[in-house]
């Protein structure tokens, strides 16, 4: 017996949940790696070579903006749609809320690029870095408590439909 379209629709977006979701678990504890990488205790103040610190900084936390943005590709086009219809709220709901952080935190990410290329001093350039792990930190905070339960209870009504 073929597989109608509409039901193949449903489980390529359960599919495509799965695999945001696994990756949404992956880049948070990537993030945590990074916070706990540029925790500031008071012995930070007097650290001795800031400017490696900042390039091991660097190293890690590149790759993590470049794969945190390809995710919130996903998240604006599938999970944002997916889950205001259960959340609600227009612009004012977790949805826009989330859209708004990741842009606040590109603004962030942003000047921390030109303030490199402008070639200011590590300790301001980690202060950059630090605005941006707060606002994503936060980002993940609120998906997780929102959003990927919604997500959840949508994606069990679809597995539910389609049995």
């Amino acid at each position: 017996m073929a597989v109608q379209q509409p039901e193949s629709k449903l489980w390529q977006m359960v599919i495509a949940y799965d695999q945001w979701k696994e990756e949404h678990a992956q880049l948070y504890e990537r993030l945590l790696e990074l916070c706990r990488f540029m925790r500031w205790n008071p012995g930070n103040y007097e650290y001795h070579d800031w400017s490696a610190h900042h390039q091991l900084v660097r190293e890690k936390f590149l790759p993590f903006m470049a794969a945190w943005q390809r995710h919130l590709l996903i998240e604006q086009s599938m999970i944002y749609p997916l889950t205001r219809s259960k959340l609600g709220g227009g612009r004012i709901g977790t949805a826009g809320v989330l859209e708004e952080d990741s842009r606040i935190a590109s603004q962030y990410y942003d000047a921390y690029v030109k303030a490199v290329e402008d070639g200011v001093s590590p300790e301001e350039a980690l202060s950059h870095l630090l605005q941006v792990l707060i606002i994503v930190a936060e980002h993940f905070r609120i998906e997780d408590e929102t959003l990927v339960p919604a997500a959840e209870q949508l994606m069990d009504e679809i597995e539910y439909s389609g049995s």
